[in-house]
């Protein structure tokens, strides 16, 4: 195979698993009658407080077929998902319980050393707001950042590129800073496999979204019937737990989306002041992360609103 060849043959394998990523999250969408969700992701009623907690799902790998002759293992899926859900699904969860900062690090801590991207990113906003704990710990922060961004992991990829930015538990580096916001937000020279995955994870978002608001209007149910003590109702104090604990992990994905914002602006002002000959490609990564800022403030937008919503039943 000659140099030609194995390009085209890696590219084409990359192509592959993008659309492998979008078929599974198709499938995953709560509202998209693909089959692959369960009654307590899509119905409007949420029998149980598992049902309510929403957590970050690691899927089982799909069994594929491609042609006739080739079948292959799909990539595990994170999804955000119900607690009970992922178990129906076969998926492992990790668990944030942001009403209870005191013992969420306790929880989240074997999970994260077990080498979870997910877990390790948690770990690092403990650390680096000083969540149930008498302060900030910037170095530690650092630490768990930097093992979830090196496996891959984008939140933590943007995260530890903010402390390198501001100097936080690190030596100021803005060089480093930005280095870590390219890899996060997966701006590429071919605009084929950028678009496909930036479909993929809009079509994503708007399954999380949708549940999201579904469970907080579950929830206004479920609490107002609690409060008039109606028969059979939930305990008023669980559904007003899980209630403070949704509307901080809103508001917390919000500001990890304005965090990812910025990243892209910190980029696009480098592509503007640089001095590259080569236009062409600078003209199409800027078309790329302006696509992608566009996108991340929609999904800004409705994240805050759903914090807001999640506010009023308190």
């Amino acid at each position: 195979m000659n140099v030609f060849d194995r390009v085209h043959h890696l590219r084409s394998l990359a192509l592959v698993a993008i659309v492998g990523a979008a078929a599974t999250a198709c499938v995953s969408t709560p509202e998209g009658g693909g089959g692959g969700t369960t009654a307590a992701a899509v119905g409007t009623e949420f029998r149980s407080l598992d049902d309510l907690t929403l957590v970050d799902c690691l899927l089982p790998g799909q069994i594929r077929q491609l042609g006739t002759r080739m079948t292959y293992l799909a990539p595990r899926k994170r999804v955000k998902t119900t607690k009970s859900d992922c178990g129906i699904r076969g998926g492992e969860f990790v668990l944030f319980d942001r009403s209870d900062y005191r013992t969420a690090l306790q929880t989240l801590l074997p999970q994260a050393r077990g080498g979870d991207p997910v877990a390790q990113t948690y770990v690092g906003e403990i650390y680096e707001r000083g969540l149930g704990l008498p302060g900030p710990d910037y170095a530690a922060a650092a630490e768990w950042y930097r093992k979830a961004a090196e496996a891959g992991h984008r939140p933590a990829q943007v995260s530890l590129g903010s402390l390198y930015e501001r100097g936080l538990g690190l030596r100021q580096d803005k060089s480093a800073a930005l280095d870590w916001y390219r890899r996060a937000t997966g701006v590429t020279e071919d605009r084929l496999i950028f678009e496909s995955r930036l479909k993929a994870e809009q079509a994503a978002f708007q399954q999380e979204i949708e549940l999201r608001n579904r469970v907080t209007a579950s929830l206004q149910q479920q609490l107002r019937a609690a409060r008039s003590a109606a028969p059979a109702a939930a305990p008023k104090a669980e559904l007003e737990r899980v209630t403070e604990s949704l509307r901080r992990d809103s508001a917390s994905e919000a500001e990890r989306v304005r965090r990812e914002i910025h990243a892209v602006e910190e980029l696009k002002n480098v592509e503007r002041t640089s001095g590259s000959s080569d236009e062409p490609s600078r003209s199409g990564r800027k078309a790329q992360m302006g696509k992608l800022e566009l996108s991340l403030r929609e999904r800004s937008d409705a994240l805050a609103a759903n914090e807001q919503r999640l506010s009023m039943l308190q």
